[in-house]
């Protein structure tokens, strides 16, 4: 409780209380909605309104804005008394809630106006004392001004620059700055770019229209070099809109310089987005920052459609480039896939990606009972159709869920679509058509591996303020008939392809669908011999290519990270960045987990492997084993430290965290089986074989009993098949130190950075009874995964 926020419940509601239309709140001293709209009722009492409501509208604004600056010379005391109570409602200090205006509330506002990015006083060391209108108008709301819990230093410095480049303009409002990408600092970035193109008070709307696209198309332009003339221009604008997307923005100092390596990452999301990689903000680009369906007229590859296709409708696809679609697996006469659509399909050579959906266009639509039965007739479907084994099934969300939609009905839905799917016999993968931010939660709770983007629905409250999902198959972006008016005519939605679901092409010889990871490994090796060819030696193919995948997005950088996964060629990196042509990075998913493996953390572990190699006890641990599972053991080790839970809970803590499928774990199940790849294929690269990465990797991969065999090997090969070998190793690894000094130094200074504190200043201070804990769901892990 607040003492301050309860004195001003207690004041607004002692004041208000009677007064038509008044609703009081409770005074528990927490704010919440519940005060806001009190204050925001006694506000419009006291500018006249008649009819109160808890919506800051355009009335209330207009009055305010007429009303002017309320400071301490205003002569209403109670506009000056709800100010002070709504400063402490943002946790600020808004004086004695008496309407006194005193150095306290001076201090207080002062404080909010820097953090909101706006000028301060004008003289040094003084104070502010007038609330603006804007300023009064963004204390009724429940936005922050400080970083909140995940958020961003980086968004929050473009949406301090946003408000203070663009408060002056009038339909531009004060938004928060709390680190976080939204629907709201998405319209302020878009109204932003309206006023830049010179659009008027009255013309701005915050949407993408044909007027805002006709200036990113013409006059947004920007490129390595560009720079901002002013204080404000669209470089910073696109970096804010980078920004926005999670990518670095490359601020520097004051943001208004198109950098190097702002190009270079730019490149790297038009990559990510399947754009032309210019590194330059041209309109594709933009369009792609701004809105769910990038460029909508973009030309897609890929293509789904309600009604069966035919021998006349097959060619007109054809005929306009498409060769992936996307069909029903189960529905009425207009949506039925039937066996000799199949056919016609692979007979013209188009692959096919399977949907699910039965209703799904409402949330009374989900629930687990009904995922259930939803991965139950799918799995049969597809298994009636002879659909290859490991084939992603896509489900539909076909409405806009909210984030509280998400939580109380898609999720759950989702656990028995999984259920269902494992009923049938686990023969499919799991993936979702939905909007951004449905598609990013089902990942993030290791509900699905792929993500079909139902980008054209711009409007979604899902779609707006959320970057494309991380593990997006297709996005659609287009409704439209082709041939029109033709016996061809086939109406279709535009879907842009990624690379990382290649569909189906065959019921009998399904494609194997980590193909395009193949391809963009076999290209690195390509890079790799030709590097050694031109004299460099020192490093062999495979060690360059994975060195290549640990560095290529920034990662496992800490003290001592070249002494445990070896020395970086900086230069063969910066070798291969030269190169425009680089194939699409697709996942490598494992045959039988059907799991992505981090293919980074693979590289960074092989490079660990490579260096040190097994120690020469297989129950003491080395910086191999530091580099690989070692590392991420101490990590969770590190994870439960943080939690606060009490020591007889580790077990079921690090349980929940090893070889998780979520994105709250320090050791993913996409870590865990890089880590077996990384000491399997890394132990035959040390002994001298000049095998390379993609055939190792293809020989593993080739089926689920291949998979399980390499799991078993690494078993065999690290821990000698043995459960107290593997006890001894992994305690050792977590907080031993007796056979490896310098590992123990790395660790120690690894833990400092990550996870210690003064009660526990590296790892072997934690309990025993924690570390035990910890120890007993690895060694779970390695039994129920490897032997």
């Amino acid at each position: 409780m607040d003492q301050m926020v309860l004195k001003a419940q207690q004041w607004v509601n002692a004041t208000y209380t009677g007064v038509s239309g008044y609703n009081p709140c409770t005074e528990n001293g927490m704010t919440g909605w519940e005060t806001i709209y009190c204050l925001t009722r006694a506000l419009q009492h006291e500018l006249g309104i008649t009819t109160l409501s808890d919506n800051f509208g355009p009335t209330t604004w207009a009055d305010l804005n007429a009303y002017g600056p309320v400071g301490r010379d205003s002569d209403n005391i109670n506009m000056r008394t709800i100010a002070e109570a709504a400063l402490y409602c943002k946790g600020y200090s808004g004086g004695d809630i008496d309407g006194g205006f005193n150095v306290d509330t001076g201090a207080g506002l002062t404080a909010l106006v820097a953090d909101m990015g706006l000028p301060g006083p004008q003289q040094p060391d003084s104070q502010i004392y007038n609330v603006e209108p804007k300023v009064f108008k963004a204390l009724l709301t429940m936005d922050a001004y400080v970083l909140t819990s995940g958020g961003s230093s980086m968004i929050q410095t473009c949406q301090r620059w946003l408000n203070d480049a663009y408060y002056g303009k009038g339909q531009f409002f004060i938004g928060p700055c709390d680190g976080h990408f939204s629907r709201n600092v998405q319209q302020a970035l878009v109204l932003a770019i309206q006023y830049q193109m010179g659009l008027t008070d009255s013309q701005v709307t915050g949407s993408i229209g044909p007027t805002t696209e006709g200036a990113l198309k013409t006059t947004a332009y920007v490129s390595n070099g560009s720079q901002d003339s002013g204080d404000a221009g669209w470089v910073r604008l696109f970096q804010c809109a980078v920004a926005f997307n999670n990518y670095d923005n490359h601020w520097g100092d004051g943001g208004g310089t198109f950098t190097s390596d702002l190009a270079f990452t730019v490149t790297r999301f038009q990559q990510f987005c399947s754009l032309d990689a210019t590194g330059a903000a041209d309109y594709e680009t933009w369009m792609s920052l701004l809105v769910s369906t990038g460029d909508p007229d973009r030309k897609g590859t890929a293509f789904d459609c309600m009604y069966p296709l035919n021998a006349t409708t097959i060619q007109t696809v054809k005929d306009n480039g498409y060769s992936t679609v996307g069909r029903y697996l189960i529905g009425g006469t207009n949506k039925v896939l039937t066996n000799s659509e199949i056919a016609l399909i692979f007979d013209n050579g188009l692959s096919l990606f399977p949907i699910y959906q039965d209703e799904g266009n409402a949330l009374s639509d989900f629930s687990n009972p009904q995922g259930v039965a939803a991965g139950n007739d799918a799995a049969e479907a597809a298994i009636s159709f002879g659909i290859p084994y490991g084939t992603v099934i896509y489900f539909s969300v076909d409405f806009d869920a909210t984030d509280d939609d998400i939580t109380s009905a898609i999720i759950p839905h989702f656990q028995g679509v999984r259920d269902g799917i494992s009923a049938m016999g686990s023969q499919y993968a799991i993936g979702v058509y939905g909007c951004r931010n449905t598609c990013i939660r089902l990942a993030a709770e290791g509900l699905t591996t792929r993500s079909f983007v139902s980008g054209m629905s711009t409007g979604y409250s899902g779609n707006l303020g959320y970057p494309l999902p991380d593990n997006w198959a297709f996005d659609q972006i287009k409704d439209f008939t082709l041939a029109s008016g033709t016996s061809g005519a086939v109406e279709i939605d535009n879907d842009i392809a990624s690379g990382r679901d290649p569909g189906i092409n065959s019921v009998t010889r399904p494609r194997d669908p980590n193909d395009a990871f193949y391809t963009y490994l076999i290209w690195l090796e390509a890079r790799a011999g030709q590097w050694i060819d031109q004299g460099h030696t020192e490093r062999s193919a495979p060690e360059l290519v994975a060195q290549y995948l640990r560095a290529r997005d920034g990662l496992y950088k800490f003290t001592g990270s070249d002494t445990v996964f070896g020395s970086l060629d900086q230069d063969f990196i910066d070798f291969v960045n030269t190169y425009p042509d680089e194939p699409f990075a697709a996942p490598l998913r494992d045959p039988d987990l059907l799991w992505d493996s981090d293919i980074d953390h693979f590289g960074a572990s092989f490079g660990a492997v490579l260096t040190t190699g097994l120690p020469g006890d297989l129950t003491t641990a080395n910086l191999a084993d530091f580099g690989s599972w070692g590392g991420d053991l101490v990590s969770v080790l590190g994870q439960f430290h943080q939690s606060g839970l009490s020591d007889d809970q580790a077990y079921d803590f690090a349980s929940q965290k090893i070889a998780g499928k979520g994105d709250d774990t320090n050791f993913s199940l996409g870590d865990f089986l890089a880590d077996i790849d990384a000491w399997v294929l890394g132990n035959v690269t040390r002994q001298g074989s000049t095998q390379a990465l993609s055939t190792g990797i293809k020989a593993n991969y080739a089926s689920p009993a291949t998979s399980s065999a390499r799991r078993q090997a690494f078993y065999a090969l690290r821990f000698g098949g043995s459960t107290d070998t593997l006890a001894s190793a992994l305690v050792n690894a977590m907080i031993g130190g007796d056979s490896a000094a310098e590992m123990v130094g790395i660790r120690a200074a690894f833990w400092l950075e990550n996870f210690g504190s003064a009660s526990c200043p590296s790892p072997e201070f934690m309990s025993s009874n924690s570390v035990t804990g910890v120890g007993q769901a690895f060694r779970d892990a390695i039994i129920q995964y490897c032997s």
